[in-house]
């Protein structure tokens, strides 16, 4: 299974009013895009019209959670 990320970014380095966009392909196909902005991290699943959002400090807890046996 080979994984393609693409990166669209705005014209400055930090996350100001624009979001970063990763596309994520698998085996060509596309899985999703991932947003980053400066309030949340965003999961849109294919062409879905409506993310899967979680708030910086949710994220965190999250990873946090699933590092933990």
């Amino acid at each position: 299974m080979a994984h393609e990320i693409e990166m669209r970014i705005p014209t400055t380095k930090t996350v100001m009013h624009a979001d970063v966009v990763f596309e994520i392909r698998s085996d060509g196909d596309k899985l999703g895009e991932l947003h980053v902005s400066k309030g949340s991290i965003d999961w849109y699943h294919r062409n879905a019209v409506k993310p899967t959002r979680l708030r910086w400090e949710r994220f965190d807890r999250v990873m946090e959670d699933l590092k933990r046996p």
